[in-house]
């Protein structure tokens, strides 16, 4: 009697844990399992899903194909085909005024020839455009705004940014970026002034470096040059860092700064900047994020808050142990809610993420419009990118801890957090994790293998921490055969509402009854509900 009520309260547990993550709607395309990944982008049409593939017969012919999906996953018109000319492939795109802008190359050389095609996502016709004049570079970033495309990468081993107009193909070089010592760190696209705003990293006086924060109009002349050539104390550097608009042409940088030479990270820093290019800062500390050791045991972090009063006795500033990288920020009119990621980086030349002395290293992408970098260590990007000459070993990424604040407008810090990674291993080099903040509840999700893990915070209170959840399908008949794990990307969406992609084989019954297997590249949403967790204890 004992055992059968234990396996009943087990069972309405597990069904209560279950619950937290549900996987309510999904979009199928058959596809093989290792076939080329479906890139996501957001546009006015709703959700735009686009990838090249061989087209079918023995020929070297490719076709583009794309589906736009709305919020509940339907897509009317379903997949759409263009061709593709013979012998190029994708390489970069980007969505503008309800316009998908496709790049192809022909091969990956440098001075490779170039195309564009634009797709009207609202009449479903395409236009081609030759790409002429853009120098021969080793691409990093594609763009488009206001009928131009942007190109960024390395040129000569320095960093080079263009801009082509579609229509009179006509090319600016923006001004002060090819150097020495330099770095793009960001690229902002401004819809609402035309504008392109540019964060650079430059060597500058005794050895530290400078940031840098340009705006261009369309046609590559600088509107505003902010320069930050003094942050801080001597020796205390800006590492790295997001640029993002907070309302009436106000702007702020959030990242991590520390002693970068000395490989030492201290904190946090909020630079806010005004209409008129004018900026303050904000520094974070230790000091300032008491529970950052709360992804230890009690024990251990005890003995770390020790440490860190010990060395404020001293008049020092504590330093982090591994790599602190920002990973996300999002405002409300009041407050910030930023997310950071710690950990540390084998089999690399650089012990720092953003390699602040390589021309376009520490680039950091938008999670739905990306090009994305040249690296074959990135599972979305390897089937169409070769071995970038930038790379010669594959860095591994042992992820400690991620970290997660609300930091008020004024300057305080409202509450702080922290969940463990378990030393997770990976040499996927972009951030994995996902937040979604609805209200005053903040959720973080990832994928390791074929288990998604949950952590909730309620008013900056850790509800549960790494709860685990299997891939599941929509329809409850059906059982998932086959994941390709190397496929699989999560994403935040909207609300409480979360992405999950990538190839599996499905089992189900046909009509007859008989045992059947489709081969799909499946979107899925997921909605997650930190509500439904009741934290049980088993009976004595």
């Amino acid at each position: 009697m004992k055992r059968i009520l234990l396996l009943l309260f087990l069972s309405v547990l597990s069904h209560g844990i279950f619950a937290q993550v549900r996987f309510i709607e999904r979009f199928e395309v058959e596809s093989e399992l290792d076939a080329p990944l479906f890139e996501m982008i957001e546009s006015e049409a709703g959700l735009v899903c686009f990838r090249t593939l061989p087209d079918k017969g023995l020929n070297m012919k490719r076709v583009f194909q794309y589906f736009i999906a709305d919020s509940r996953l339907d897509s009317k018109e379903g997949v759409i085909q263009f061709p593709v000319k013979d012998g190029y492939d994708m390489l970069g795109y980007d969505v503008d005024q309800n316009q998908l802008f496709i790049l192809f190359t022909e091969g990956y050389a440098l001075n490779a020839d170039k195309y564009l095609l634009q797709v009207d996502l609202q009449t479903k016709q395409g236009l081609e455009f030759v790409i002429e004049n853009v120098l021969d570079m080793e691409l990093v970033e594609f763009l488009v705004q206001d009928q131009k495309a942007i190109f960024m990468g390395s040129s000569d081993s320095r960093p080079v940014l263009q801009i082509h107009d579609i229509l009179t193909k006509s090319v600016h070089t923006l001004q002060g970026i090819y150097g020495n010592d330099t770095q793009i760190l960001q690229i902002k696209k401004n819809p609402e002034i035309r504008s392109l705003e540019v964060v650079l990293s430059r060597k500058g006086a005794y050895r530290n470096r400078d940031i840098i924060i340009n705006t261009y109009d369309m046609t590559g002349n600088v509107i505003q040059e902010v320069k930050v050539d003094q942050f801080a104390d001597p020796g205390q550097e800006i590492i790295d860092g997001i640029l993002l608009s907070s309302g009436n042409y106000q702007e702020a940088m959030i990242g991590a700064f520390g002693l970068e030479r000395r490989n030492s990270y201290q904190g946090m820093y909020i630079m806010d900047i005004n209409e008129f290019g004018e900026f303050d800062f904000k520094l974070y500390t230790l000091a300032d994020f008491p529970n950052f050791y709360n992804y230890l045991n009690e024990k251990t972090k005890g003995k770390r808050d020790a440490e860190i009063l010990k060395e404020l006795e001293k008049e020092r500033i504590p330093s982090i142990n591994s790599i602190y990288s920002i990973r996300d920020v999002r405002q409300t009119p009041d407050a910030y809610y930023v997310y950071f990621d710690q950990y540390s980086v084998s089999n690399s030349r650089s012990g720092f993420q953003n390699g602040m002395y390589s021309p376009t290293a520490g680039y950091r992408y938008d999670r739905w419009s990306r090009m994305g970098a040249t690296t074959f260590s990135d599972p979305y990007l390897a089937n169409r990118f070769p071995m970038s000459s930038s790379y010669q070993t594959v860095p591994e990424y042992r992820y400690v801890s991620a970290h997660f604040a609300k930091v008020a407008k004024t300057g305080q810090v409202l509450w702080d957090n922290a969940t463990s990674y378990d030393e997770f291993i990976t040499t996927y080099p972009e951030a994995f994790g996902e937040v979604a903040i609805v209200g005053e509840d903040f959720y973080h999700m990832y994928v390791e293998d074929e288990i998604i893990k949950l952590s909730f915070f309620r008013n900056g209170e850790k509800i549960f921490e790494n709860q685990e959840f299997e891939l599941g399908l929509v329809n409850e008949k059906e059982r998932i055969r086959d994941t390709n794990l190397a496929s699989l990307r999560l994403i935040h969406w909207y609300d409480r509402y979360f992405l999950l992609s990538g190839t599996q084989r499905v089992r189900f019954l046909n009509e007859a009854g008989a045992d059947e297997i489709r081969e799909v590249y499946f979107l899925t949403k997921i909605v997650v509900d930190g509500d439904l967790y009741k934290p049980e204890q088993l009976p004595d």
